[in-house]
């Protein structure tokens, strides 16, 4: 083969693997949807993230590969490999993905109450004495209020 349409080849399968890289970007933007569910204009400014982040990845690409020259066979590779992406390897990728993360999650939850147990012990201890202590601080508030009206009551009688 001729090192002009070796580099051709070469070129197009980075672009086909910038267009895998970009479906997974996709698929990881998916499933922050999938978990925050953003209202409309979260979903506007994420949407631009997206977008500048999968240029960012093809303008990446390119210039690592054919330093920006824009020929139809790296577009056509870019999509090529964004389909591949989102009709074969998504399908497998984001449940997985989905179950992983929520395994993450559970077990982060887990530590978390671990942690936490300790504290609501002491908090469900010391409560009933707490409420105790704020009533008591709280009649003795409002007793220096009322001794506080009084002595004003008393001291501008003439």
């Amino acid at each position: 083969m001729d090192t002009t349409i070796k580099i051709q080849v070469y070129i197009f399968l980075t672009s086909l693997y910038g267009g895998l890289i970009a479906g997974l970007f996709y698929d990881i933007y998916r499933i922050n949807r999938y978990y925050f569910k953003p209202k409309n204009i979260a979903t506007i400014v994420e949407d631009f993230i997206f977008w500048i982040g999968v240029a960012l990845i093809f303008f990446y690409i390119l210039n690592k590969s054919d330093w920006v020259e824009l020929r139809a066979y790296v577009f056509i590779g870019f999509f090529m490999g964004g389909i591949i992406y989102l009709k074969i390897l998504s399908k497998v990728l984001f449940p997985f993905l989905i179950k992983l993360l929520n395994k993450i999650t559970t077990v982060i939850k887990k530590i978390i109450n671990f942690i936490i147990l300790p504290f609501k012990y002491i908090n469900k201890k010391a409560s009933p004495k707490l409420r105790r202590l704020k009533r008591n601080k709280g009649m003795f508030k409002e007793a220096i209020g009322e001794i506080k009206r009084r002595t004003s009551i008393i001291f501008k009688k003439k």
